[in-house]
């Protein structure tokens, strides 16, 4: 073969896969918001559903999650609730993902005032800068959430994930602001902070209160660490241990608590979230062939299910349309007539 033929073929080759290699696949897209309560800016990382931009069907709600430890956690959250949330086998809706990212994540997710001395040094106080859980969170329910409802489709109900720091501050928005947020994940929370102080407010919640909020729900997931066998931070699993014991015995809460043998305080994240996710949405996955036995059964268990939630939640459009094409190829007309005029009805196409 002629040499500047073969120049000439390689290098076409090259930009046909350079052209190819331009079509990027996304995840989200950021957002800069300014907290006047924090004094900063903040940035913060949004994932939308796959259906929010499908021309196809009418625009639709969703749910929202705030992820804490966004830079952490956002990449593999996204695909994580994607996954679970795909048809015909969702186990959850479709939901939009707020990963938030960090600037003084001390300061922002711890609920005191540290004044813990060095053990090599005492003139030093560790975590100095702690201690502003409460502007933090105002800046989520005043700031945030308002900017989040404004730009984007979102239904009545919120999520908030944290780990860590995070999942202490969880908590403790949970048990100073219940009415903040639906539910509450909390991984392998730092529950030690500061003598147990987020012991002793659960504590003195139900003394005050006596139950926990109806329709809230908390997941708690802890990490093995080998604390017990290497007595490495077991203040830890101590004070998890505690906070489990004090929820448990009340029985009021919509509550689980999954330990984890073999993943570390690192690692449990992942798993948590999975679970915490399949806790909170329990009850929303329909059978699709007990359907075509009985159509009547889809709007009977999202009732219940509105029901469990606190909050109303019908059939997706996309998820009615797989309904519909699996009703059709099956040839079940009388399903299939059902779900056509329950989509009509839930979703009326506009003249």
């Amino acid at each position: 073969m002629n040499n500047w033929f073969k120049i000439l073929l390689l290098s076409g080759l090259s930009f046909f896969t350079l052209g190819k290699a331009q079509e990027k696949v996304t995840i989200g897209e950021k957002q800069n918001v300014f907290s006047k309560v924090l004094n900063e800016n903040r940035e913060i990382w949004i994932h939308l559903p796959k259906t929010y931009n499908d021309k196809e069907i009418n625009p639709a709600k969703y749910p929202v999650i705030y992820l804490l430890d966004g830079e952490i956690n956002f990449e593999y959250y996204t695909g994580l609730s994607d996954f679970i949330a795909r048809t015909p086998y969702a186990d959850i809706p479709e939901c939009i993902v707020v990963g938030i990212k960090n600037t003084e994540r001390t300061r922002d997710l711890t609920p005191t005032k540290s004044q813990k001395k060095s053990p090599v040094n005492p003139e030093v106080t560790l975590f100095a800068d702690s201690g502003g859980g409460e502007n933090f969170v105002k800046f989520l329910q005043e700031e945030l959430k308002p900017f989040i409802n404004k730009n984007y489709r979102t239904q009545d109900y919120s999520i908030l994930v944290g780990h860590s720091f995070g999942g202490l501050f969880t908590i403790n928005t949970f048990l100073m602001h219940p009415d903040y947020f639906n539910a509450y994940v909390a991984n392998d929370p730092s529950l030690w902070w500061d003598n147990e102080v987020s012991i002793t407010r659960t504590k003195e919640y139900l003394e005050k209160n006596k139950k926990f909020p109806a329709h809230k729900m908390l997941y708690v997931s802890q990490a093995d660490n080998e604390e017990k066998q290497k007595n490495w931070n077991s203040d830890m699993t101590q004070a998890i241990d505690k906070f489990k014991g004090i929820v448990e015995k009340n029985g009021s809460l919509n509550y689980k608590h999954t330990f984890f043998p073999g993943e570390v305080h690192g690692t449990v994240s992942y798993p948590g979230n999975y679970e915490a996710l399949k806790f909170i949405f329990k009850g929303f996955r329909t059978d699709i062939k007990q359907l075509a036995k009985n159509p009547g059964l889809l709007e009977e268990d999202y009732k219940q299910f509105s029901k469990k939630m606190g909050t109303e939640f019908v059939p997706s459009e996309s998820y009615l349309n797989v309904v519909l094409k699996f009703m059709k190829g099956n040839d079940f007309k009388e399903p299939e007539t059902y779900f056509m005029n329950l989509k009509n009805k839930l979703y009326p196409k506009v003249k």
